[in-house]
């Protein structure tokens, strides 16, 4: 009976103290960046040329915030027993370490030590697991970006016409962050990216590894929307991208740690030079809960994830997150870091063009329109393994505009990744009167393209029909200078003859924004066109290729 007792004592104590003892992850922040090794005089000393290039091309300074830690302050951790140091974050100045519970104290002691923050239970980051790239042997000269299973989703935000205006994604990089990337250096739809050497760099934060390939399979799914590619079959919307893949979800628990994993991952992606990144992972709430956060925290500068979001973004980046699956819930509003300012946040529509049901709700907390624009998110088409499935959620809705993101930056490399992301909402759909269901509305490449032809000044925005001739797509846009009160115009189509064709009466809304119209039933040959608005009378020529 008395041992009974005993154990029955013992168990209470392992009860009331269930961490003594207990090894956890902590980021250990320092005061300054004091002996260091590094000087933003020389910045190539820690930032790739591409990085450097990025930074020179949208006018953006070095700062001290680029500087890496001091290393001199991570030595002296090392140093220490039962503490080992993982990851670095120059831009919020600290470290990673898994360490006993019990050396907190002492750690905060230290005269270069600012604070130190308990971010995930139990240790993880010792376990490193590597893998093999083993991939399929295929053909991967394209004839055609045309995919016939994918042909709604990108013709939804006018991808088609991208690929066929020649832009891919080639020369761009892209990095995703996600959960897991399983199976793509298996599957036929990626083999591209490895004969043609498009993954450039991989990383999983999660336990330090550099096997991408392992945990789950909702990163290759994401992936597929930008990368997979299958000819005739499926075409990710910027399947010739050179991509970069970022493990910093954890499917196992949920805690602030992955915040930062995505923190470290932005400033990985920063330093080699990447133009946009995608994520589709998003934060409230956690395993542990007093990391959760409010609806009154996503007001864009309170979060990890999103203070983390806009300084990557200050640095030239584009990046892309999905707003949200929490439309259903009682939560109903987005997940950080899609409250984040500088960022493109982006909601699920359905082909109906409503909003899908299980898309985020915004505003803001500060009540900023979110999310930004949207794209199909419901029953969306992707890749997985060898087949071809259908999966539901801003996850998909997000790395498909990333991707249309990439070609309209490719056709125009001197904007700035905030200029690509203002063109993007003000030619949306909706971009009069944007809600926060879909935010700006749903985003075209078409309308972007010619409206900052216009604006550019590559396009005089006098009376033009651009482009002309026009192409196999056969869709022409009309930008004149003058409107009249009556915003009503008459276009009519005549052949050389003067024979009348066909005509319509249209509504133009601004000068700097086009009427659009589907010419593909004339036939390759020269046509004439006239406008009229109020007393202004127009007359050009109009090939048809």
């Amino acid at each position: 009976m008395e041992r009974s007792k005993y154990l029955i004592f013992f168990l209470m104590i392992l009860i009331v103290f269930p961490s003594l003892g207990e090894i956890n992850r902590y980021m250990v922040f320092f005061k300054d960046k004091n002996d260091n090794a590094f000087n933003i005089n020389n910045p190539e000393q820690f930032l790739s040329k591409r990085a450097l290039d990025r930074r020179a091309n949208q006018n953006i300074k070095i700062s001290i915030n680029d500087l890496p830690v001091s290393d001199v302050y991570v030595n002296s951790l090392n140093s220490l027993d039962d503490l080992d140091v993982y990851f670095s974050t120059k831009w919020m100045n600290g470290v990673l370490v898994e360490m006993d519970e019990g050396k907190i104290e002492e750690i905060n002691a230290l005269p270069y030590v600012a604070n130190v923050v308990l971010v995930a239970h139990g240790s993880k980051l010792g376990s490193i697991q590597n893998g093999s790239r083993k991939y399929k042997e295929a053909k991967s000269d394209f004839e055609s970006f045309d995919g016939v299973e994918t042909k709604g989703q990108n013709e939804f935000i006018g991808v088609d016409d991208m690929h066929s205006s020649g832009y891919h994604g080639e020369d761009m990089l892209i990095a995703i962050f996600d959960s897991g990337f399983g199976y793509i250096n298996e599957s036929s739809f990626f083999t591209h990216v490895f004969e043609q050497n498009k993954l450039l760099s991989s990383k999983d934060f999660i336990r330090g590894s550099d096997n991408v390939f392992q945990y789950d399979v909702h990163g290759s799914k994401v992936l597929s929307c930008i990368s997979g590619f299958k000819e005739g079959v499926y075409s990710g919307t910027a399947p010739e991208a050179n991509i970069v893949l970022c493990v910093t979800e954890d499917i196992q628990s949920e805690f602030s740690i992955e915040e930062y994993n995505w923190l470290f991952a932005a400033e990985f992606a920063d330093s080699i030079g990447v133009d946009v990144i995608n994520s589709s992972v998003g934060y409230s709430y956690f395993d542990d809960d007093r990391m959760n956060y409010t609806y009154e925290d996503l007001d864009g500068r309170t979060t990890v994830i999103a203070k983390a979001a806009n300084i990557v973004a200050s640095k030239g980046i584009l990046v892309v997150c999905s707003n949200g699956n929490e439309g259903n819930n009682s939560w109903q509003y987005l997940n950080s870091p899609a409250d984040a300012d500088s960022i493109l946040a982006v909601g699920a529509a359905t082909f109906d063009l409503d909003r899908a049901n299980f898309s985020s709700f915004g505003p803001t907390s500060d009540g900023r329109i979110k999310p930004d624009i949207s794209a199909l998110g419901s029953w969306v088409k992707i890749a997985l393994q060898e087949e071809i499935t259908y999966a539901n959620g801003t996850s998909f809705s997000a790395p498909m505009v990333a991707g249309l993101a990439a070609g309209l930056w490719q056709a125009f490399p001197e904007l700035t990744s905030q200029e690509v992301i203002q063109y993007l909402k003000m030619t949306s759909s909706q971009s009069d009167a944007p809600d926060t269901l879909l935010g700006y509305g749903i985003p075209n490449f078409r309308r972007a393209y010619n409206r900052i032809k216009v604006t550019e000044g590559e396009v005089s925005n006098k009376y033009v029909v651009f482009p002309n001739p026009v192409d196999n797509r056969r869709i022409i846009s009309f930008y004149v200078d003058t409107l009249a009160d009556d915003k009503r115009a008459n276009i009519n189509f005549y052949d050389l003859k003067g024979s009348y064709i066909m005509g319509e009466t249209l509504t133009v809304k601004s000068e700097l924004d086009p009427i659009e119209i589907d010419v593909s039933f004339l036939k390759p040959g020269s046509y004439i066109l006239t406008y009229k608005n109020g007393q202004l009378e127009k007359k050009l020529k109009l090939v048809v290729l």
